[in-house]
């Protein structure tokens, strides 16, 4: 996968920097969205299959450290879904991109020449209210995880 850098500058002299922005952000969004969704399906379709082979390994009397291998498979697979959460990335990035979407659209339906203080300030508002709401999903999503506990004794 390749990373592609991104100028936080590029909107501030655009021609209408607040809908360069948004648009900005929903390519973000959209990325991020597309990215998790991947992640999510290769992590599940990873969990079954290695849950499955093991299921199947032990079932023909394969060699234990090949059943043990493939195990080891399904509780990565299991291990990543839980720690990145990327099931729940993908519906928390599609809903910021889909609102901000929306909120995009309204600004371009708006005539060009009634697009005062008023449309744009509405515009800057739904951006805010996307990335306030994105961050405190995402804290909450943090905060609902446990945190690690001491170091078993003698580890």
């Amino acid at each position: 996968m390749r990373r592609r850098a991104v100028d936080d500058q590029s909107w501030e002299s655009a021609p209408d920097p607040v809908l360069a922005l948004a648009r900005r952000d929903l390519a973000f969004y959209t990325r991020t969205r597309d990215s998790a969704r991947r992640t999510h399906y290769v992590t599940e379709l990873g969990a079954i299959a290695a849950t499955s082979a093991t299921v199947v390994a032990a079932g023909l009397h394969a060699p234990a450290w090949l059943t043990a291998l493939i195990a080891g498979g399904a509780v990565f697979f299991t291990g990543v879904r839980q720690i990145f959460n990327p099931g729940a990335r993908w519906v928390l990035a599609a809903r910021s991109g889909e609102t901000l979407r929306r909120a995009v659209d309204r600004y371009l339906l708006t005539a060009p020449a009634a697009r005062d203080d008023a449309a744009r300030t509405a515009l800057r508002t739904a951006i805010e209210e996307v990335g306030t709401d994105e961050l405190r999903e995402w804290t909450q999503t943090q905060g609902q995880r446990p945190e690690p506990g001491p170091p078993a004794a003698g580890a």
